[in-house]
């Protein structure tokens, strides 16, 4: 499909409905906008759990908090349901409130999703008034998997107080808004070779941790609890190789037989030392390849899921070591220990193993074990380009398994501060590491304790803590990663197409003070990242100093992608910095050059990360239709139908239409049904993708009915019902042909004064 030449450009249009600070590029008339605050009247729109199974039921809750300065009477909040570009038929459920000005309220819905395996989902509440004015819009999103290694959202745990179920709870809770679906409990353990204090039936009731730090066992116990309510793993940490002082006199059985050594003659085992004043002196260091090892360490960690009802093991590691030996004076690659320590404990335990590779060290074995995803500490200065090609190797090397990459913000920083009288992380160098780590198709581990960022490798330390507006704005980002997760990191590749921004300086390689811009492509879509690096000179993803400051905002930013095969059917636009993240369609262009084919069109705005995805057809297969965009200036080609006894309701003008010069539309006063048709012949048999701009407005009361047909095809009608809420906006439905024909069809049933209005049809063969 090629968009029809717009008489009024999209550009002017988004620049009116950002100076209106309305909801939809170029789609709501000036005097039928609201100025409306976004927050004024939607407080929170959250899920009960991180994750849901197929089959699950989600429960949404939206909080109010009326802030606009009025009593709002029978207003009502509507939610709607999409995945990518494509609302789900039928879906939609809209709630009545009233609430005085100052007041609250929750409201409560219930969905149950598609029960296909691996999809993300956007959930969008719109607030309106009794008159249908929008007063605000917020979003949420579910992940729909059935394990949580496929996308993770890994956060940790690590402080254990004496605290009440009820607090433990709220944490978790916390988190859980964040969609964090698994939990690292950080130095949870009593010692490294011996993880349970007490017996596996019946813990202890607290324990000194590795730094004198008292862990308390029902507060270990209320948080996996807690994960488990909402749908997240909790992940058991312990070393790979450790133990602490008195391990050859503590009754454990471990022999030093089974160290590591700075000799070949077993002179000195290998070990780290710690600080002062903690529960040892040093780690002391064992060989992973050893069996005797792994049978002692493997066996505790089995008494760990015994006492504990933990999901996994996240094993960590020291990082390279240098040359080391075995007690018989052997030179060990300690890298080439972890596939068969891994493996051993994957087949042992049955449960999910996560392994640490520190600055990629044994990145490739670990990539060859059974290990359930990567998971890389990164040290030194990375660029994104540089983090993305790690990223890469690491999902071939894997055959596709996920990545998390720890990596800890604004690192020299927080050593200006205490946990007692902590800074502030700062805003821009966070949202942009996490634009880079979100549109690579990676995670930054970071979120953790009661909604805390990790800034140092120890993880309780927490010499910084995020702003308010910091934790708002990130929760955007996590909405987003989940709600488009099928096009972050589903298994798309990536492609060498060429992205050009017209006036702005770009980069494959993310350099200093360019857009940072990369393709993928799969699964129908060609997916285009652009991380605003404009104004940035220091790369570096840590912002250890934290002084980055916020890249160079542009707006109504031209591009021009190269797409190769394959036909355009839609462009889509949606950034977490705007709209919460919504998916926009946007009017283009193609063409092609000495480049090859291209398509152009105009993105409203770029902050730190915008997201294009446009999708194709495998070949040119669009079905010609007659007068789809009603150019003619009439309905030729269209058959209109109505009651009996009723007049026509419907007409062809030049009033607002979606492009070009004319578009359709149905309207009265008094109530009234109207539907148009065209039949197409003689198609293929196979499925079909039907398309449509449409935009619905009730002046009065909802209509009963407001619908795109797709019939008489031989396999079942499909219908697609309208948002009724004068928004322009592109319905798709597919339907499978088996007789040759469809039937396409607009219809509306109506009380009165709703106005229907309906451009650019479009059939493609898929």
């Amino acid at each position: 499909m090629k968009a029809k030449t717009a008489r009024r450009s999209l550009t002017a249009w988004l620049v009116l409905a950002l100076v209106l600070a309305t909801l939809s590029i170029g789609s709501i008339h000036p005097e039928r906008a609201h100025a409306y605050t976004a927050g004024s009247l939607i407080a929170k729109v959250s899920t009960d759990k991180a994750r849901y199974n197929p089959g699950n039921a989600v429960t949404i809750t939206v909080k109010l908090a009326n802030s606009t300065g009025a009593a709002v009477n029978n207003g009502t909040v509507t939610l709607y349901f999409k995945h990518l570009e494509n609302e789900l038929p039928g879906t939609s459920q809209v709630k009545t409130f009233s609430l005085a000005s100052g007041g609250s309220t929750s409201l409560t819905y219930t969905w149950t999703p598609p029960s296909t395996d691996f999809q993300g989902y956007a959930v969008e509440a719109w607030a309106k008034d009794s008159a249908g004015t929008i007063l605000d819009n917020l979003n949420t999103a579910v992940d729909v998997s059935s394990n949580w290694t496929k996308f993770p959202r890994y956060g940790f745990l690590s402080i254990f107080p004496s605290q009440t179920t009820g607090t433990s709870n709220a944490t978790v809770d916390m988190l859980k808004d964040y969609h964090i679906n698994a939990l690292q409990f950080y130095d949870w353990q009593w010692k490294h070779h011996l993880p349970v204090k007490g017996s596996t039936t019946n813990p202890d009731a607290s324990w000194p941790d590795i730094a004198n730090r008292t862990i308390y066992k029902q507060t270990v116990v209320d948080y996996i609890n807690a994960s488990h309510n909402s749908n997240m793993s909790a992940m058991n940490y312990n070393l790979i190789n450790g133990a602490v002082d008195g391990y050859g006199e503590d009754g454990s059985g471990v022999s030093n037989q089974w160290g590591l050594f700075n000799d070949n003659a077993h002179g000195t085992q290998a070990s780290v030392p710690l600080p002062a004043g903690w529960a040892t002196s040093r780690l002391w260091t064992f060989n992973p390849a050893d069996t005797g090892w792994q049978n002692y360490i493997i066996g505790k960690e089995q008494q760990v899921f015994d006492a504990f009802a933990f999901d996994g093991w996240h094993v960590d590691q020291l990082g390279n070591p240098g040359t080391k030996y075995d007690y018989a004076g052997n030179a060990v690659s300690f890298q080439n220990t972890f596939k068969p320590f891994l493996n051993a404990a994957k087949a042992a335990l049955g449960k999910t193993i996560v392994f640490n590779n520190v600055d990629e060290y044994g990145r490739i074995p670990t990539a060859q074990s059974n290990v359930d995803l990567m998971y890389t500490e990164l040290w030194g200065a990375r660029t994104f380009s540089n983090v993305k090609t790690v990223l890469d190797f690491q999902t071939g090397d894997s055959g596709g398994k996920a990545s998390v990459f720890p990596l800890y913000m604004n690192y020299n920083y927080q050593s200006n501060f205490t946990d007692a009288n902590p800074g502030y992380f700062n805003t821009p160098g966070i949202l942009l590491a996490d634009a880079g780590f979100f549109a690579m198709g990676a995670q930054h581990l970071e979120l953790g304790d009661d909604l805390k960022m990790l800034d140092h490798e120890y993880f309780p330390n927490h010499h910084l803590i995020m702003t308010d507006d910091l934790k708002k704005r990130l929760l955007n980002y996590y909405d987003f990663a989940v709600a488009y997760e099928n096009l972050l990191r589903d298994g798309l590749t990536n492609t060498t197409n060429a992205v050009s921004l017209n006036g702005l300086a770009s980069s494959t390689t993310s350099d200093a003070n360019k857009v940072w811009t990369f393709t993928k492509a799969g699964n129908g879509y060609d997916v285009i990242q652009m991380v605003n690096q404009l104004g940035i000179a220091n790369t570096d993803i840590r912002d250890s100093d934290a002084n980055k400051p916020a890249p160079t905002a542009q707006s109504n930013v031209s591009v021009k992608y190269y797409y190769g095969s394959g036909a355009v059917n839609s462009v889509n636009f949606a950034s977490p910095d705007y709209e919460n993240g919504k998916t926009f369609q946007l009017n283009f262009t193609t063409g092609s050059d000495t480049g090859g084919a291209y398509v152009q069109f105009t993105i409203p705005t770029l902050q730190y990360w915008d997201m294009v995805y446009i999708k194709k057809s495998s070949s040119n297969q669009d079905v010609p239709l007659t007068n789809p965009g009603f150019e003619t200036g009439n309905i030729g080609g269209w058959t209109e139908w109505h009651p009996s006894g009723q007049t026509a309701r419907y007409g062809v003008d030049a009033n607002d239409a979606h492009s070009g010069g004319f578009k359709l539309y149905f309207w009265h006063t008094a109530a009234y049904q109207q539907s148009v048709h065209q039949i197409k012949t003689g198609l293929a048999n196979g499925s079909y993708t039907l398309g449509a701009w449409v935009k619905a407005t009730a002046y009065g009361g909802a209509p009963t009915l407001c619908r795109m047909e797709a019939t008489n095809n031989g396999s079942g009608d499909v219908y697609t019902n309208m948002v009724v809420d004068g928004t322009w906006r592109y319905y798709t439905s597919t339907v499978t042909v088996s007789n040759g024909q469809l039937d396409i069809g607009f219809y509306v049933n109506s009380p009165g004064s709703t106005s229907m209005q309906i451009d650019d049809v479009t059939l493609v063969k898929n």
